[in-house]
């Protein structure tokens, strides 16, 4: 088919796309985004079978988790615009395959390291690679399809099926996890996508309309491509190391600036080139630059503390990972019920005051979690502030991104939709690693002060406060020699505390990135009530304005 063909043809397939029942096309694209999100997080709960497994170092099993996170951050904005113009369905399909074959990869890394002689864990990291590749393949993708098969009415109430959805699978994944390790070996954790992603590829290529942007110019910015992956590789490598080496390291420092360095150059750059990669005109929407700040401020306040809070359930608290995940579930269930009616209110209402009502939902419920977490909490002392929290995040996802998505033109919808979800995930990148970092500098001074009331040698007490900033207080009891055996109770007692507090220190941090997004709502302005398109209009006039890059039936704005 010829580029002028592919053109002429694009109004007419966008336009029966919307003939599609757009409710089952969301149904695939939920499902399929379920997964990929689970095992971002699923894998938490699998990391010390797999250390045990396959003799893995500290390092080796972090980069296990940052290899994914790593790909997925630095591709997601290239690949949102090259679904507009290679076709969204396709690139949709080419990452669940590779997610899929990716997974079984994972599924036998110990024998595949054999085979080809490397360590299973190294064979491990590389499959999590091609993980990361097929699921920056796959995210931007699915807004962009939703955009195109919804009219302008309902897309609230099915972005908030989708917020639900993305904020439950990064919620869900440590019930999921720790379900599976608990009674399976770990491979499993990965091979139970196979099965899945085989029936989602299946599903996609019988229900999913295709769709392109019919005026783009059928090349790719391969400058944009190249400037945009090498500054977010620099930013995300500099956040996932610099708890390691430390913010003050050179190598961080140059990082850094580098990354800085390129995205300035990937901005003047897609300001001349003819068909930009990230459309700039995008950010004179008001709409548009206030959302995407608040996802980045929300993924590192909301999503930040979910690691630390599994560390501290498992690690100080000493529940099973099973326990650990069930303790979550009430925010979890929250995020299932409020998103959908987050989004239905979004359509008739606005985005505005739902999105600040569950920011500020959000914050008090991060601040009823410090004033809860304890040596003897329980699940009971938790159920509130995660009922209050779950709800708010249930409240921010859907209007977030509808208000996000509202006024962008189908046609550069996969561009929009990749800068969201780089957003997103640069805010949790940096969320996992600031936080993280001020855990470990937090534990280490809680520990310092704690242990100074055990009577310990200075050493010994050293190399205690060593394993409590590192989180490793299952190793405690190993670390204290038999002649000092009966402090060990007072020790533990010390590091839960020193736990405790660090905790509390670090979730303040969470809770002002989220009190600063509610904040910034306020600047979202709430579009006029959306009438649906009159059934008897002229035929083909959603083909038509499609094609001029307008969105169908959207409406003036009303503050």
């Amino acid at each position: 088919m010829t580029d002028t063909t592919a053109r002429a043809q694009s109004p007419m397939a966008q336009a029966e796309a919307k003939d599609r029942n757009p409710w089952l096309v969301l149904m695939v694209l939920c499902a399929a985004v379920f997964m990929l999100l689970l095992d971002t997080t699923i894998v938490n709960v699998a990391q010390q079978k797999i250390k045990e497994d396959l003799g893995a170092s500290l390092s080796q099993i972090q980069w296990v988790l940052d290899s994914y996170i790593l790909t997925y951050a630095v591709l997601l904005l290239s690949f949102g615009r090259m679904g507009d113009v290679l076709g969204r369905k396709r690139l949709f399909v080419v990452g669940m395959s590779i997610f899929t074959a990716a997974s079984a990869l994972c599924g036998i890394a110990g024998w595949l390291g054999d085979f080809i002689g490397v360590s299973g864990v190294n064979a491990l990291i590389f499959a999590r690679v091609l993980q990361g590749l097929g699921g920056a393949f796959m995210m931007p993708q699915t807004l962009s399809l939703i955009t195109v098969v919804f009219p302008p009415e309902k897309r609230g109430a099915a972005m908030g099926l989708w917020g639900g959805v993305v904020a439950l699978g990064a919620v869900i994944g440590p019930i999921v996890g720790g379900l599976i390790v608990t009674n399976y070996a770990w491979e499993w954790v990965f091979l139970i996508n196979v099965p899945f992603g085989i029936a989602a590829v299946y599903a996609t290529l019988a229900i999913v309309p295709e769709s392109t942007d019919p005026l783009a110019s059928r090349r790719l910015d391969w400058g944009g491509v190249v400037l945009s992956g090498g500054g977010i590789f620099a930013l995300v490598y500099a956040f996932i190391e610099g708890g390691h080496l430390g913010w003050t390291d050179p190598t961080i420092l140059g990082l850094l600036a580098l990354g800085v360095l390129l995205l300035v150059a990937f901005v003047a750059w897609e300001r001349r080139a003819p068909d930009p990669m990230m459309k700039l005109e995008l950010f004179a929407q008001r709409n548009f630059w206030v959302g995407n700040l608040i996802a980045l401020a929300v993924a590192f306040g909301m999503l930040g503390i979910f690691f630390p809070m599994t560390l501290f359930l498992q690690g100080a608290l000493g529940f099973s990972p099973i326990r650990a995940g069930l303790t979550m579930t009430p925010m979890s269930l929250m995020i299932l019920v409020a998103a959908p009616i987050a989004g239905r209110l979004t359509d008739r209402i606005g985005a505005r005051w739902i999105l600040v009502t569950g920011l500020s939902l959000v914050t008090g419920g991060i601040l009823l979690i410090i004033s809860r977490i304890a040596v003897d909490t329980t699940w009971r002392t938790l159920l509130v502030p995660l009922v209050v929290t779950g709800t708010g995040m249930g409240m921010t996802f859907a209007p977030m991104t509808a208000a996000v998505m509202a006024a962008v033109p189908p046609r550069i919808a996969g561009s929009a939709s990749g800068i969201l979800n780089t957003m997103r995930n640069i805010g949790q990148v940096l969320g996992i690693a600031v936080l993280g970092s001020v855990l470990q500098s937090r534990l280490g001074v809680h520990a310092t002060d704690r242990l100074a009331e055990v009577s310990l040698p200075a050493p010994l007490r050293d190399r205690l406060v060593g394993l409590i900033g590192d989180g490793r207080i299952e190793q405690l009891g190993a670390a204290i020699p038999a002649d000092q055996a009966a402090a060990g109770p007072a020790v533990f007692d010390a590091a839960q505390r020193a736990f405790v507090e660090g905790l509390q220190n670090t979730f303040l941090l969470g809770a002002a990135a989220c009190g600063v997004a509610a904040l910034t709502a306020f600047l979202i302005r709430n579009p006029a009530p959306r009438v649906a398109p009159v059934a008897a209009a002229r035929p083909g006039a959603d083909a038509e304005a499609l094609a001029a890059g307008s969105p169908v039936g959207a409406a003036t704005r009303a503050d």
